[in-house]
């Protein structure tokens, strides 16, 4: 198995937390300008997938993307997610505080299993790309090439399970500082060895955001 958590002595040189990293609160304060994600990534860790990834979405006419990663026991056989933000409207044009924000509204098509605890990284710089043999340059984020840009941890969150799942609350995960482009990692945590999955329909109306403005 990967060392994956040697990145968390990285700077944090793309943004910097505004409020120390602490588990995710809640937050019923609805305002602003809610920008979702332009994009999601899977990657692996699994040592025949490490230099692939998987584009999740979006699901047309929805817009919705699988907010979707796991682990088997033991921390092995990790999936994480990467969510690049862009086109941020960072000031003059907006305003902060800039809030990154888990927007759970009950949905059946979710699915969590084991360990739903998920850590938040920062990524450094653009995402990794790869040039095809036609010549098009596209982001192609591995495990290996984000692992040498994953910054600090910036929050932690815990999605619900159960009966508890059909309680719709906001997760406050962090506020940062605004750049055009923002780009995060999520992982299940490796502080228990317990498997772990979760499968979520992110999309402009639930999931995961920064909403600023407020």
């Amino acid at each position: 198995m990967l060392n994956t958590h040697t990145h968390l002595l990285l700077p944090l040189l793309i943004f910097s937390p505004l409020i120390t990293s602490a588990p995710a609160t809640l937050s019923t304060r609805v305002c602003g300008t809610i920008q979702p994600p332009s994009n999601f990534y899977q990657i692996y860790e699994e040592e025949q997938f490490t230099n692939q990834t998987s584009g999740l979405g979006p699901f047309f006419p929805s817009g919705e993307f699988s907010f979707a990663t796991e682990q088997q026991a033991n921390n092995v056989n990790e999936r994480d997610l990467i969510a690049s933000f862009k086109n941020i409207a960072c000031p003059p044009v907006g305003r902060g505080p800039y809030n990154i924000e888990f927007n759970f509204v009950p949905d059946s098509r979710y699915t969590a299993s084991g360990n739903t605890r998920i850590d938040v990284f920062a990524i450094n710089g653009d995402l990794p790309s790869l040039t095809f043999p036609n010549g098009e340059v596209s982001e192609y984020p591995t495990w290996g090439s984000t692992n040498q840009q994953t910054g600090s941890l910036i929050g932690t969150f815990t999605l619900p399970t159960g009966a508890d799942a059909r309680r719709p609350r906001v997760f406050f995960i962090n506020s940062v500082v605004c750049r055009p482009t923002i780009n995060l990692r999520f992982s299940i945590t490796n502080d228990s060895p317990a498997a772990g999955s979760v499968n979520y329909f992110s999309g402009p109306q639930a999931g995961l955001r920064i909403r600023f403005g407020c």
